[in-house]
């Protein structure tokens, strides 16, 4: 496969892009039977020509995360490997996932695609405001992809708010990429400082790991708040480490596109059977083009919709809205359920702490407890909001309290990522 622009799928009509992905599909197939000997077993009775129709690719094998976790060398493809990564492990067991030099032209060209579908050109400048070591794929993969479209590319990382002022001042960036949580404290730190990030050279903002949309599209509070804050307009990308792909915002922001080439997406429900659109399910995707470790309707465990309709900007590759929970994070408690991005969300829109982390712990259900842990609050005023706040919108009562970092650490333990929810109840 090359990985070019110009043999982009993405404005080729519905029946060309379905065409397309039946071909790669039963190409997918038979190099999984040859290469994989998780597949070899599971594929055993099934042939690449049985896949005539869409229709058809229903009836293939679904790849599980616990697969995925327990028999990870069954996975691997290829030995030619130039390059390894980690998942970050919040959702459970880090899983390694082995690339070859092609994986990484692969991830190059959907970055690649993803940043010029926000209009990102070789005019900008970009500043990459997460972590570049690690093992963690997601800061390479923007890397190259703002490389390969030609952009000025500021590899800055995570960094002190101080230097994030010093090197935005110094290069002038018009294009940001970073985690909505972190914009919003190095904005108000500056704010507090006397600065006016809003007279800044930022244009764009691409945000990663957090939602930025409420179910119905339009965008939370977190991401209002963003823009007010930096006067920049924001946007938002989904991806995951095993399939090495993402779903990025184009100009219009109507919902994150695929890259038809690169994955196929179902979003099913419980029984896998297809969603009708615009309804939430599970994101299931297949992955063409990988050689370290490709899958084949892998579930995500991530639940989102597929958007209805084309897209004004032309692209007629399928378009995702936000993933609106973890289907693995539903959380029993007192009579109630509930997932954890229903409190984090509501302490994220009140922006009134610098850090923070919600610890569910217990001994035994009648003991549960719920505490969001603050560190630097702005307001000590706000602790009875955020209680008031959670409890409207998740029916539970927390108890809010302040902490110095040490305890916030400790309560992440080894996470690579800035996780805001541990539950450690036993």
């Amino acid at each position: 496969m090359q990985f070019l622009p110009e043999y982009s799928w993405e404005r080729l009509s519905e029946d060309e892009i379905n065409h397309k992905t039946l071909l790669s599909m039963k190409k997918h197939i038979s190099e999984l039977k040859e290469n994989s000997a998780h597949y070899k077993r599971k594929l055993a009775n099934i042939s690449p020509q049985d896949i005539k129709t869409m229709d058809n690719i229903l009836s293939l094998p679904f790849t599980s995360k616990d697969e995925l976790s327990s028999q990870t060398s069954d996975f691997y493809c290829s030995n030619k490997i130039a390059e390894t990564v980690v998942t970050s492990g919040s959702t459970g067991n880090p899983l390694v996932v082995p690339l070859t030099s092609t994986d990484l032209a692969r991830l190059a060209f959907n970055e690649q695609m993803s940043f010029a579908s926000i209009g990102i050109n070789a005019q900008d400048k970009a500043q990459i405001m997460v972590s570049l070591d690690r093992l963690f794929v997601a800061g390479m993969a923007y890397y190259r992809g703002l490389i390969a479209l030609g952009v000025n590319t500021a590899r800055i990382g995570v960094l002190p708010f101080e230097m994030q002022e010093y090197y935005i001042k110094l290069l002038q960036p018009s294009v940001l990429v970073g985690v909505p949580s972190y914009f919003i404290k190095l904005a108000e730190n500056l704010k507090n400082c006397g600065k006016n990030i809003c007279d800044s050279s930022v244009k764009k903002i691409v945000c990663i790991g957090e939602p930025l949309r409420n179910e119905n599209m339009s965008l939370n509070d977190v991401a209002l708040k963003i823009e007010r804050l930096w006067g920049a307009k924001i946007y938002s990308t989904y991806a995951s480490t095993e399939i090495c792909s993402s779903y990025c915002d184009c100009e219009c922001r109507t919902g994150g596109h695929s890259h038809p080439e690169l994955i196929y997406t179902e979003i099913l429900d419980d029984e896998g059977k297809p969603v009708a659109d615009g309804e939430i399910g599970e994101i299931v995707v297949s992955t063409f083009g990988m050689q370290g470790m490709p899958v084949l309707r892998y579930r995500t465990g991530d639940m989102s919709f597929k958007v209805a309709g084309n897209c004004p900007c032309g692209r007629n590759s399928m378009r995702i809205g936000p993933v609106i929970y973890r289907k693995s994070q539903l959380i029993k408690y007192k009579g109630t359920t509930f997932y954890p991005s229903t409190i984090t969300n509501v302490v994220d829109s009140l922006g009134c702490c610098e850090d923070y982390i919600v610890e569910l712990k217990g001994q035994k259900s009648d003991d549960d407890s719920i505490d969001v842990v603050l560190h630097a609050v702005t307001d000590e005023k706000n602790l009875d909001a955020i209680e008031q706040a959670v409890l409207a919108a998740a029916r539970v009562r927390v108890s809010v309290n302040i902490c110095d970092k040490n305890k916030i650490s400790m309560l992440r333990g080894d996470a690579r990522k800035a996780i805001k929810f541990v539950n450690n109840r036993r």
